[in-house]
This record gives structure tokens, C-alpha cells and sequence, in this order.
């Protein structure tokens, strides 16, 4: 996810830049960074309870719980939640095929496909939606909801969302 990677690092130096507080940031970073194979490896057991008649319950209450995180983390450093912000999504295939039907789907729900690429060095396709929208804790996480929804029916994850903080 090289891709998502650079946006991710460019939103955490705009937020470093902007924040008196960077643990804020480093926070965010361990987590999009550091704890990349452990998410994976929990979508990869999650995806295997469901396949054996287990609900996939856990990583909509970890995403969710990531949600309610970011939004704090928003609130403190000082953004105002009321305010419309560029929202950038990233859901991740195993298939072009997959990812191209998930963004056709997207568009249709309204978000702007930014861009839908092979990761760099791997097998894995990337969609980047974005959305204009406060980011609102349970909007947050409905779209959580509905996007590991759509994911999954076309064989993919949802891989979280990110923003820089409107003042």
C-alpha cells in the first residue's frame, strides 16, 4: 500500500505541522504504519471465521473503534468537526477486476474515485475514494459499516479512512 502510504505520510506531516501536540500523530502513524501486518493478519482470520458461519463482528467494532480515535484526536489538535473536510478512503483487492466493480460502486454512492492502482512491489489493487463531509462520529462509523460491506462483496477489505483537520 505505497500509495496509501505517501497520502497517509503527507497527512501526518500537515498534521505534525499544524498540532502542539505530535503524539497525536505518532499515534496515527504507528497505527497505519506498525500495525499494518497485525490488521491483516485479523482480516485474515476474521475473513476466515465468516467463512465458516462466524459474524465478522470484531473488525467493525476495531474500526469503529479507530473511528471514535481519529475523531478525537481531530477534536483535540484543535479541528472543527462541524465543518465540511476532504475525506479520503482506501479499500484494497486482490483483483483489478474487484477493485474497478468496488469503485463503480463508490461512484454510484457518490464518492470521487481518486485513484484505483496495482500497490507497488505487491499483487494487491488500492481504491482511493474521496468525500466531502463532516466527519461526524456515527456518520464515521456507518461508513465504516458500509464500506467493509462493499469490500467484502467484491473480495477486498476496507482499509480506514484519513483527513487533515479544518480549523
Amino acid at each position: 500500500m505505497h500509495g496509501h502510504f505517501l497520502v497517509s505520510l503527507q497527512s501526518i506531516i500537515k498534521f505534525v505541522g499544524s498540532s502542539r501536540d505530535t503524539t497525536d500523530a505518532v499515534d496515527l502513524f504507528y497505527w497505519k504504519i506498525m500495525m499494518k501486518p497485525f490488521h491483516l493478519l485479523l482480516c485474515s482470520l476474521l475473513a476466515g471465521a465468516s467463512l465458516t458461519g462466524f459474524p465478522a463482528v470484531a473488525q467493525t467494532s476495531i474500526a469503529e473503534q479507530q473511528d471514535a480515535r481519529v475523531i478525537e484526536s481531530l477534536q483535540r489538535n484543535g479541528a472543527d468537526l462541524t465543518k465540511t473536510h476532504d475525506i479520503d478512503f482506501f479499500l484494497v483487492f486482490g483483483q483489478e477486476s474487484d477493485a474497478v466493480a468496488a469503485a463503480d460502486n463508490l461512484r454510484a454512492r457518490g464518492y470521487e474515485i481518486a485513484s484505483i492502482g496495482k500497490v507497488p512491489k505487491r499483487t494487491l489493487w488500492e481504491v482511493h475514494a474521496k468525500r466531502k463531509m463532516a466527519p461526524e462520529i456515527g456518520a464515521m462509523q456507518a461508513i465504516t459499516r458500509d464500506l467493509s460491506a462493499l469490500a467484502a462483496s467484491h473480495h477486498g477489505y476496507y482499509d480506514g479512512w484519513g483527513t487533515v483537520g479544518i480549523k
